[in-house]
């Protein structure tokens, strides 16, 4: 459990570093941009990859940048879009960048591909159909219908197909570009592994 609570703590230094900031900043910037280009249908089912970038942040920096680029970025594209911030939606999205932070830092190797998937099984169905559809349908987005929850739920379960090879071919790259530009392995994985 120390450990656990440690993870945080190397998190929140990483936040000291100019790499972490800059890199924390441009793929908010491309969770801003893959959320504005979502395929929606009907009013409520919205299709995008704006979660890959929160993975990566969680990935390469841990819970405490992903929670904040997912807050950041939740705020900056209500900002573009025109829409008023949601309070219950930006903290799903900051539970988000927590989820991604705390299975994914560290992780390398055959480690990085479990938690990957774990993390996207976790994202499916905690954020988005635990607390995500009760949300929107709290703020009137959705109808209290056990049609739009199933059709929401087969949404989900079909964007799993899609997703689940994004994250096992898409994080290793990131984490291969990334150590590429900073020249080094960066962050150095854990001295148990």
């Amino acid at each position: 459990m120390k450990s656990f609570f440690s993870m945080f703590r190397r998190s929140a230094d990483e936040l000291k570093s100019i790499r972490c900031i800059t890199a924390t900043g441009i793929l908010v910037a491309m969770f801003v941009v893959l959320d504005m280009y979502s395929i929606r249908i009907g009013e409520f089912i919205k299709i995008n990859l704006a979660f890959f970038p929160l993975a990566s942040v969680g990935m390469l920096f841990g819970p405490v940048p992903a929670m904040l680029a997912a807050i950041a970025g939740d705020f900056v594209g209500c900002f573009v879009s025109g829409q008023s911030p949601l309070p219950l939606l930006s903290l799903t999205a900051a539970a988000e960048g927590l989820i991604y932070g705390i299975l994914l830092y560290e992780k390398r190797g055959k480690k990085l591909a479990l938690f990957s998937v774990i993390a996207r099984l976790a994202d499916s169905l905690i954020i988005s159909i635990a607390l995500n559809t009760p949300i929107l349908m709290y703020y009137g987005f959705m109808t209290k219908t056990v049609q739009q929850f199933y059709v929401r739920l087969g949404k989900t379960a079909a964007e799993l197909v899609f997703f689940i090879p994004v994250v096992l071919a898409g994080l290793p790259a990131v984490l291969m570009i990334y150590n590429s530009a900073v020249g080094k392995h960066y962050p150095a994985p854990p001295k148990n592994e």
